[in-house]
């Protein structure tokens, strides 16, 4: 994997995407004031929180249809992956989820609910995925295609 980041542009008109839709970065978090590394550092801190609030409030339906629930949600930062589910009950998103559209964000909050009830990927696990989500395929398939290019 390269690093994008230098070739980030930071400027008021610069475009990133948010949520799956391209915003101009001043629309995300207002006026440009700042290095290129403080912007990058207020926009994360701008993911961050938008993907807290946003997870916190999409997973409570699929919580009651599964009937499972965390013990706690953390966004955080990581390289390789979208979601993980520890045996104690954490679940934890990468902060750049909150690049992609929301049916996404859906799909791998769903998929880290299942996790509470197999903590593998066996063929229980894609059948209750699937009876919740039944075209998971295709988010899945959107963050293997696109999923490189939600970065700062």
């Amino acid at each position: 994997m390269h690093d994008d980041q230098a070739l980030k542009d930071y400027g008021a008109d610069s475009p990133f995407l948010y949520l799956g839709k391209v915003h101009k970065l001043h629309e995300l978090i207002g006026p440009e004031e700042g290095s290129a590394e403080e912007l990058r550092l207020r926009l994360k801190k701008f993911y961050f929180s938008g993907l807290k609030k946003l997870v916190n409030e999409r997973i409570v339906p699929y919580q009651t249809q599964l009937r499972v629930k965390p013990k706690k949600i953390e966004i955080v930062e990581s390289a390789n992956k979208w979601g993980s589910c520890t045996s104690g009950k954490v679940l934890a998103f990468n902060y750049r989820l909150a690049m992609a559209p929301v049916e996404v964000i859906d799909y791998v909050i769903v998929h880290e609910l299942c996790h509470l009830l197999h903590m593998n990927h066996d063929r229980s696990f894609w059948r209750r995925l699937g009876g919740v989500m039944p075209d998971y395929k295709g988010k899945e398939a959107f963050l293997a295609a696109y999923g490189h290019r939600m970065t700062l």
